[in-house]
């Protein structure tokens, strides 16, 4: 094969390169409307921590379903461990290959705090992790992020003994904020790819998951009860640069009606009232 052929079948296909082009284009505007973070969620870590010993969400009763005992759970992007570190009782162990320094002190924190032992935090991004392996792999909420779509997903592949999950929302978390991007900046916001996207690229490559609904994406969220918490969570989220923050409260309390809507669990951002859990899942094959 000559390196010309060889280049053609290493290319990514077009739904790929639509991922990584939405990738890059809000990765970009995030660099130029808030300036480059050495550790994008490290300040707002301890808002993804959760009680490793809570009640069962649909979600997390899902997620065990499809663990043994034995298991060794990789949770890829894990953050803090709100999805992982309950499913510690549920397998042999967890191990959460995070990149942020700020994700892992909060994991290990809260680990320590429940008295799991069977669970570690690798700080490394997963394209430059060596040597992880295991039988169910997690990516919730990852994916939006990826700048390579298909090498993650095929490190992904080569990694996994048994399941790969990947986690999204229907309308992705960054895509839950236009109106409020453009209200601060005067811009259009450059969208993540979602669900659709992601598809896609999975197709383009010959693999058929299950979609499966796990409910609405509340169910796992609270929804801010007042409209003082509504502002604050949203000033908190840290897609807006520190200098900002003063004049987009401002703004959002002029626009309040404008920018979220009151159902009967609290304030939702307008658009994302319905935004639903998906859990995009397929059986890769025994490692030889």
């Amino acid at each position: 094969m000559t390196d010309a052929a060889a280049n053609a079948v290493r290319a990514p296909g077009s739904a790929a390169r639509k991922h990584d082009e939405m990738v890059a284009a809000r990765e970009a505007q995030y660099e130029r409307t808030r300036g480059p973070q050495p550790d994008t969620w490290g300040a707002i870590a301890s808002r993804f921590r959760a009680d490793p010993r809570r009640e069962f969400d649909p979600f997390l009763e899902k997620l065990a379903s499809f663990l043994r005992p034995d298991d060794v759970l990789v949770d890829i992007g894990g953050g803090a461990g709100r999805n992982s570190l309950p499913m510690a009782s549920r397998c042999r162990e967890v191990i959460n290959v995070e990149p942020s320094p700020g994700m892992v002190a909060e994991f290990r924190a809260s680990a320590d705090e429940a008295g799991i032992s069977n669970a570690q935090a690798v700080q490394n991004g997963w394209m430059e992790a060596e040597d992880i392996e295991g039988d169910v792999l997690l990516a919730a909420h990852v994916t939006y992020f990826v700048p390579q779509i298909e090498s993650f997903i095929e490190k992904l592949q080569d990694a996994c003994r048994r399941r790969v999950i990947i986690d999204v929302l229907t309308v992705p978390p960054p895509n839950q904020s236009p109106q409020f991007f453009h209200l601060v900046y005067g811009e259009d916001q450059a969208l993540v790819p979602g669900p659709q996207e992601l598809l896609a690229v999975l197709e383009e490559m010959g693999l058929t998951p299950d979609v499966i609904d796990v409910g609405g994406a509340t169910a796992r969220r609270p929804l801010p009860r007042t409209r003082e918490d509504a502002i604050n969570n949203e000033l908190a989220f840290g897609w807006m640069a520190p200098h900002d923050l003063d004049r987009a409260r401002n703004l959002f309390i002029d626009h309040f009606d404008e920018l979220w809507l009151e159902t009967r669990t609290g304030f939702a951002r307008r658009g994302a009232e319905d935004v639903r859990e998906l859990m995009i899942t397929w059986e890769p094959g025994k490692k030889n």
